[in-house]
């Protein structure tokens, strides 16, 4: 009997989409991609930090002056920023000089890598989750879009921000009672290490935590989390209590961007005002509290128009790409709502996307402020697009059969 071999030509047109499937494929690309980004902005637009707020920080470390304030003519401690990213640079710093064109191309190229390894955590989340054509979607959405391809153009903590958020959500998701208490504990560490880079990634985990102990009767191993992501924030949290005398968690500058997103920005301290020079960081906030309380008091209906102004600017940014971050945003909660349809995972998914952007709706938002979570959108918005793929197969085969 004849054994039938497949022919050359049906092995070379298989092969390229199979290496699709393959997380060092994806990575590659979406490194390369982003790296001949890079070289094209950097061609046009000499990088500069200039009114770097990290970099200044970063700068004091390097110089002696401790973690201190980033802003001109000011001095002394601040709790302004998270300290990661400052530390980060402030290695970088140590190694390529201190605010050099060196290294700034070193923070770049780190941003990169950061925004290529998230492409492997989107895909990894959409297919735990999913299913393979939703992880393969979302993945290779995240390594080609062009949003997502030039953000690591910007020298902030935002793809590294998007990269903890998307793989503390990871790991988070495969707890269960099975889990040992230890692996809960690393989640906690994950999370507690996102705090200390951008407080905002922890807005859904209350939530989070709590929607996993009930569904998976697993309370000893959330408070575990929890309990660890507390103890992760205490030492930066015992630090500003030395220095500033008073309970600050993480970050100090909520109320100074309460003042700044509803009444005005000229206060800013980067500007020529010099208000915060003079007062000071802690009475800069507390001046800023009043004010901002008494202006929304006296004008709610304003606070309530820039408010639905900024959600609609959060879920539609950036404004440079026209649609394509509303189509992403429609794409996401369609994500949710066949999940939920279909009685998957949708909840936990729901809440990062809900509860995330409060403190944005109240102050004020950039497009780079949506960057951390939208791994999370990319992983929906593949799942529904999976699906009208599936719809749309099985459409034109009844049109077909008809």
């Amino acid at each position: 009997m004849e054994v039938l071999t497949p022919r050359p030509a049906m092995i070379r047109v298989a092969q390229p989409w199979a290496s699709l499937r393959r997380p060092a494929c994806l990575f590659l690309t979406a490194v390369g991609l982003r790296l001949v980004v890079m070289g094209v902005l950097l061609a046009y637009n000499p990088v500069a930090w200039g009114l770097n707020e990290p970099a200044a920080i970063g700068r004091g470390l390097v110089l002696g002056h401790g973690f201190s304030s980033p802003f001109h003519s000011a001095t002394g401690p601040t709790a302004w920023l998270a300290p990661l990213y400052p530390n980060l640079l402030a290695g970088l710093f140590l190694l390529l000089g201190v605010q050099t064109t060196a290294s700034a191309w070193a923070a770049l190229f780190l941003n990169v890598i950061f925004s290529s390894l998230t492409a492997l955590v989107v895909l990894k989340l959409g297919r735990e989750h999913f299913g393979e054509s939703a992880g393969l979607f979302a993945g290779w959405a995240w390594a080609v879009s062009p949003p997502v391809v030039v953000m690591p153009w910007l020298l902030w903590e935002t793809c590294l921000s998007a990269l903890v958020m998307s793989f503390a959500l990871l790991r988070s998701l495969r707890l269960n009672q099975s889990s040992r208490l230890g692996q809960w504990a690393f989640c906690g560490c994950i999370w507690s290490f996102g705090a200390l880079l951008n407080p905002a990634l922890l807005a859904a985990l209350p939530a989070f935590a709590i929607i996993v102990a009930w569904r998976k009767r697993c309370w000893k191993g959330s408070a575990v989390m929890i309990l660890l992501c507390a103890l992760g924030i205490a030492p930066w949290t015992v630090r500003n209590a030395m220095s500033f005398h008073r309970l600050i968690p993480v970050r100090s500058n909520f109320w100074p961007e309460m003042f700044f997103g509803n009444v005005t920005f000229s206060l800013h301290p980067t500007g020529d005002s010099m208000v915060y020079q003079q007062e000071g960081e802690i009475r800069f906030g507390a001046d800023l509290r009043a004010r901002v309380i008494a202006h929304i008091r006296s004008n709610p209906g304003e606070f309530v128009r820039r408010t639905g102004r900024r959600v609609f600017t959060f879920w539609t940014e950036p404004v440079h790409f026209g649609p394509y971050a509303a189509m992403l945003s429609l794409a996401a909660w369609a994500g949710i709502l066949l999940a939920w349809q279909a009685g998957l995972d949708w909840a936990t998914f729901a809440c990062v996307l809900a509860l995330y952007p409060l403190i944005y709706y109240v102050t004020y938002t950039f497009s780079r402020y949506r960057h951390p979570i939208e791994p999370v959108m990319y992983t929906l918005a593949g799942y529904a697009i999976s699906e009208l793929a599936i719809y749309g197969k099985g459409w034109v085969a009844s049109r077909a059969g008809g």
